[in-house]
């Protein structure tokens, strides 16, 4: 056999067998290539050993004394800890229905003996890169819940303060000319309460529309122009503003370059202005 030094075969096998001189031979073939082993007589004893110390993967012979392989295989599949384990069958059986019954036991191959090392490694190295393949899958998988657990939790929480705090709160994407690149408006990504009633519309008739230029148009049109240069050079803007209201009502503006849009903050210092002395 030609043992390539690149495979990863570190695994801990456990192997199943009434025989001492069948354990031994394979015990001796799988230490050789750097597999750690363990050898059991019993199907007993495979079963106590596993929940002790979990293998990859089992090989196991089908006929032996109290229970046999098939028996064994079941309570393997029957035990929640221990069902995910891969199990192999090695037997001199050699009949097709001693075939099926294993692989209706639980079974994941069939190895005939007498065996060629070569077969009984690429058919263990075959299981253990399915096995590191789910554990890999299952690994992202809950990275993948937890992450979006994260993001669920941070959404809540930046929606919590949105609603809540007493400055108006948003953030756009610019929409560009497809020809010249130049910014045709802004797509409001975020609008908290205190923006939606400046515009008197709804939070939900806001998210996704186009409606930055024409509001502000109609309350300051040089703001959408500095509102410009902020994504364009990446230079803040600070600036107080008066909104045409009755009463007239003053906003600090606060705007922030946010990726190819930007973020802004309106704070209500209409008291300061109307009374400078205090």
């Amino acid at each position: 056999m030609i043992y390539n030094p690149s495979i990863d075969l570190t695994a801990n096998i456990l192997l199943v067998d009434d025989l001492p001189e069948n354990l031994q031979l394979l015990s001796d073939l799988l230490l050789t290539l750097g597999y750690s082993v363990r050898s059991v007589t019993s199907g007993r004893m495979a079963l106590k050993t596993s929940k002790a110390k979990r293998p990859d993967v089992v090989l196991l012979d089908i006929k032996m004394p109290e229970m046999d392989g098939y028996q064994v295989c079941q309570a393997f599949k029957a035990d929640p800890e221990l069902r995910d384990i891969p199990i192999i069958f090695i037997s001199a059986l050699d009949d097709v229905f001693d075939k099926v019954k294993a692989f209706w036991s639980g079974g994941v191959d069939f190895i005939v003996k007498p065996f060629h090392s070569e077969e009984v490694v690429v058919r263990l190295e075959n299981q253990l890169t399915i096995q590191r393949q789910r554990r890999s899958l299952e690994e992202e998988i809950n990275r993948r819940k937890e992450t979006e657990e994260m993001l669920y939790q941070s959404r809540a929480l930046i929606t919590s303060v949105l609603n809540n705090v007493a400055d108006g709160i948003a953030a756009t994407q610019a929409v560009r000319d497809l020809v010249t690149g130049e910014i045709n408006d802004f797509r409001c990504l975020v609008v908290n309460p205190v923006i939606s009633k400046m515009f008197s519309r709804s939070r939900e008739d806001l998210i996704g529309k186009l409606v930055v230029r024409q509001f502000l148009e109609r309350v300051n049109p040089s703001l959408y122009q500095r509102l410009i240069d902020v994504v364009e050079t990446g230079i803040n803007l600070e600036e107080e503003i008066c909104y045409p209201s009755v009463p007239e009502v003053w906003y600090q503006v606060t705007a922030i370059k946010l990726g190819d849009g930007f973020t802004v903050t309106l704070r209500d210092i209409t008291y300061k202005k109307q009374n400078p002395k205090d």
